[in-house]
């Protein structure tokens, strides 16, 4: 593996920086993977007995304060790379989540689980179990390198270019517990895929690795980086170079833009310190010439990579593998909540009708592997017994919801439930819509549920009316990723949670009854325009006021 020199000491990073963040002081004070048996101490000693500080560093192991931050309960944060799990993981998961957890989690947008409710007296025994079947949360949260994902169907899909798997898993194991890379600026994102559509997002993702075929044929992978949402979203910029698929090299290319990121990311303000910052004040060629200086030779040469149309997907449905005779099929966790209950029942029946191999999807949804045609029907019907989703409405299928209000600290809006009763609000109000859409929920500007780049995307907003504090939303419109990717285009604000589905219902509507043959929400929004969007979102305001619509309880 490539070697590199250590992170930079305080009296460094004050020399090139000037006044440290509070953050950054606690960094050096103490590197963020030594908090482990501080953890395990305080799990004797009880959340009194620990200083404001140590919360800080507890995220570099998943374990995050949720609302209120008084209250003595954790959020956990597991990393399973590329979203790749099986079903005795999975099952272990389920049992912490009945046992500690208040019976549910959620499945994350990086493929992953979080679980809330947690004590820090509950950390030995979490750790544990997750340990003995090979999970950890090293880096789950943190100035650190988050879960890397990857293309949940990665291995089995007739259409990919290549299988990434191996090289999604070598990324993360390079990175993870590795003290070169522990003191980063900021979050770090990371995607590895060889899908064909893009389905793992590295047009969002600080280092997007996506699976490209050379015009001589041969297949590789391109390389993005700088991409990044939050309050400031930017799409990331390829890099004019291709890489092999040989491990070495992939990781190699890897390291040193860690390295970059580690030594010349910002680290006098947070709102400036994701490696996406960097990237946009250097550029691409800048950013390729300083890397292939760390890496010591001039990289090979990329092509004018296609893009794909469109990337949005989650591999939802029944789908025929690669693997002759055998079948994947995607169950619905809506909005990611999954009870451990279902979890456990979703990995038993991998291995009744499969061989208990899963995955996590970054649209928050499970899928069973490798399962035999002949298997297939039994399955089919066991999922339709429990009432488990494996095909449904275009809402249901594009839905994506951050935690919300409920355990989050910056959060102003319920997220997770709302997304959930306009589905079914929608479902009603639109039977035969049959155009792929997504709805996606945040709670607050931070992006978590990646409102900017759904073709409908809520964010939080809490405003008053009349003087009677309000449950609301601002409303976006016409993102996409891939070819032609934008980000969406604020068009409504400060609608009431209650009345969403009215707003957008009009919205759908007026797309259904004006678009061209074969048309996407993304193209039709750029071709119809902001203004025509308000000016029929105005209309239901309007009615609303007036009664003409009943509102909802």
């Amino acid at each position: 593996m490539p070697e590199g020199s250590k992170h930079m000491n305080l009296a460094d990073v004050k020399a090139r920086r000037g006044k440290l963040t509070r953050q950054e002081e606690i960094k050096q004070a103490k590197d963020g993977l030594d908090v482990l048996p501080d953890l395990y101490r305080y799990a004797s000693l009880g959340f009194e007995a620990i200083p404001e500080h140590e919360f800080e560093r507890f995220k570099w192991y998943g374990f995050y304060r949720q609302k209120p931050k008084s209250s003595g309960y954790f959020m956990l944060r597991t990393k399973i790379p590329g979203g790749q799990l099986n079903s005795k993981q999975a099952k272990v998961i389920a049992d912490l989540v009945e046992q500690y957890a208040r019976g549910f989690c959620d499945i994350t947008t990086r493929q992953t689980y979080q679980m809330h409710w947690l004590r820090v007296e509950d950390v030995p025994d979490i750790f544990g179990r997750l340990n003995s079947v090979g999970v950890t949360t090293s880096g789950a949260c943190g100035d650190d390198t988050r879960n890397v994902v990857g293309c949940p169907v990665a291995g089995v899909d007739k259409d990919e270019i290549f299988d990434g798997s191996e090289f999604n898993r070598a990324v993360s194991e390079h990175l993870t517990f590795n003290r070169l890379f522990s003191n980063l600026p900021r979050k770090y994102k990371i995607s590895v895929s060889g899908c064909h559509l893009h389905c793992a997002q590295p047009d969002i993702n600080c280092v997007g690795l996506f699976g490209v075929i050379k015009k001589d044929g041969t297949r590789g992978f391109g390389v993005k980086v700088g991409g990044g949402l939050s309050a400031y979203a930017l799409m990331s910029q390829v890099l004019p170079i291709f890489v092999p698929l040989d491990v070495r090299q992939v990781v190699e290319v890897v390291h040193h833009i860690s390295a970059l990121y580690r030594d010349e990311g910002y680290r006098d303000a947070r709102t400036v310190a994701r490696l996406k910052m960097l990237v946009k004040d250097w550029g691409a060629a800048k950013f390729t010439a300083e890397l292939e200086k760390r890496i010591g030779r001039t990289l090979e040469p990329g092509e004018d990579w296609p893009m794909p149309n469109d990337p949005e997907t989650d591999h939802f449905g029944v789908h025929e593998q690669k693997q002759a005779g055998l079948y994947y099929v995607t169950v619905s966790c809506l909005g990611g909540r999954v009870a451990g209950e279902k979890l456990r029942r979703v990995a038993e029946l991998s291995e009744a009708f499969g061989d208990g191999q899963l995955r996590n999807t970054n649209k928050q949804n499970l899928i069973i592997l490798n399962v035999p045609k002949a298997n297939l029907k039994p399955l089919l019907r066991e999922l339709d017994d429990r009432g488990m989703k494996y095909e449904g409405s275009r809402f249901l299928k594009g839905g994506v919801s951050c935690t919300g209000i409920e355990f989050c600290n910056l959060a102003v809006a319920e997220t997770k439930n709302r997304l959930m009763l306009l589905v079914e609000q929608l479902e009603e109000m639109h039977p035969n819509f049959d155009r792929k859409i997504r709805i996606h929920f945040s709670g607050c500007p931070s992006a978590c549920g990646q409102h900017q780049i759904a073709e409908i995307g809520f964010r939080g907003k809490a405003y008053t009316e009349n003087g009677v504090n309000m449950d609301g939303f601002d409303m976006f419109l016409g993102g996409g990723l891939g070819a032609n990717r934008k980000f969406n285009e604020l068009v409504f604000t400060k609608i009431p949670s209650r009345d969403l589905q009215y707003y957008v219902s009009r919205v759908l509507s007026f797309y259904d009854a004006n678009k061209s043959n074969g048309e996407s929400f993304k193209d039709f929004y750029a071709r119809t325009g902001r203004e025509k969007f308000e000016n029929e979102l105005k209309q239901v305001q309007q009615a609303l006021a007036t009664a003409s619509l009943p509102k909802a309880a």
